[in-house]
């Protein structure tokens, strides 16, 4: 019975013991409590293992199973090996300086009670900062991404995944859809492996479920790989939705969130040296309208000298 169905929580984590304690701490305040907590330590030293096995372990409430992994097998591996570990039906997916609201659980298991064909459930929520004090007005995060009352329930999984409304942890999945689908992108994501992960599930044509409740915290560092100079977000999801999505198939809100990121993933393709990807963007009409403006004539020199 749906009842009954397991919950395991997964905890990829790198070199962050404050934070992840932070984050198992919010676990163990859950108005629905976990059957298990499972921990992929990439970590260079051993400070982490040294906090878990003397801090969290003795003292949790329920099992963690901790994991050093030497030499570290990175994020998407550790991900994946985490998935495969966890022994439940249903797996909630956190990252390590990510805390939840105590109620977090229990609103996210319910709808797959109700709804016993959906694939994941998340909900709404507030950005924080590294010392984890609530950014103002942070809550507006969740416009952007179409998480607004009036989409509450069940949502098109295809449509969630592809604008994002679906977010990069605090939700509960099914493991054995993930376990289909595996997080691994096999390199063609780049740094916006989170995203494509979640357009896959999507593509399995099963609904999600949005739970209008705040659920989850995202803390904003300096350090994130995904919001870095370097990364790659923008350009990666755009030409996956390109290329694997038909052009009918794109709804209003997918092709305005088109318009708004292929400015930047122009600019990444340009420097990237991906100049057929470049110019096909910039007479697209996602961006064709904007090419006479100076940073429409910009983006066209710099497709054709990078440096």
């Amino acid at each position: 019975m749906l009842l009954t169905m397991k919950v395991s929580v997964i905890i990829p984590t790198y070199q962050r013991p404050g934070f992840l304690k932070e984050t198992v701490l919010s676990v163990w305040k859950q108005t629905l409590l976990p059957d298990e907590i499972i921990i992929g330590d990439d970590s260079k030293d051993n400070l982490t293992e040294e906090m878990v096995k003397q801090e969290l372990i003795p003292n949790s409430p329920v099992p963690i199973h901790y994991f050093h992994h030497q030499p570290a097998l990175r994020e998407v591996a550790n991900v994946d090996f985490q998935y495969a570990k966890a022994s439940g039906d249903l797996v909630l997916h956190l990252h390590d300086d990510d805390p939840i609201y105590p109620g977090c659980l229990e609103a996210l298991k319910k709808p797959f009670e109700q709804h016993p064909e959906i694939v994941a459930s998340f909900g709404l929520q507030r950005l924080i900062d590294e010392a984890g004090e609530v950014i103002p007005n942070s809550e507006n995060v969740n416009l952007n991404y179409f998480r607004t009352p009036e989409r509450v329930g069940l949502v098109n999984g295809m449509f969630a995944g592809t604008v994002c409304m679906f977010p990069n942890n605090g939700f509960l999945v099914k493991r054995a859809s993930v376990l289909t689908i595996g997080y691994s992108d096999k390199g063609r994501a780049g740094k916006a492996t989170d995203f494509y992960f979640g357009f896959r599930l999507g593509q399995l044509g099963k609904p999600f479920y949005f739970v209008n409740e705040y659920t989850a915290l995202c803390r904003i560092v300096h350090d994130s790989q995904s919001r870095g100079a370097g990364a790659d977000n923008d350009y990666k999801s755009v030409k996956i939705i390109l290329e694997d999505c038909k052009e009918e198939d794109l709804g209003a809100e997918v092709q305005q969130m088109l318009k708004e990121k292929i400015p930047r993933a122009i600019t990444t393709a340009a420097l990237l040296k991906d100049r057929t990807t470049a110019f096909k963007w910039l007479f697209s009409k996602y961006y064709r309208s904007r090419l006479l403006t100076p940073r429409g004539v910009k983006r066209i020199l710099q497709t054709i000298n990078p440096f």
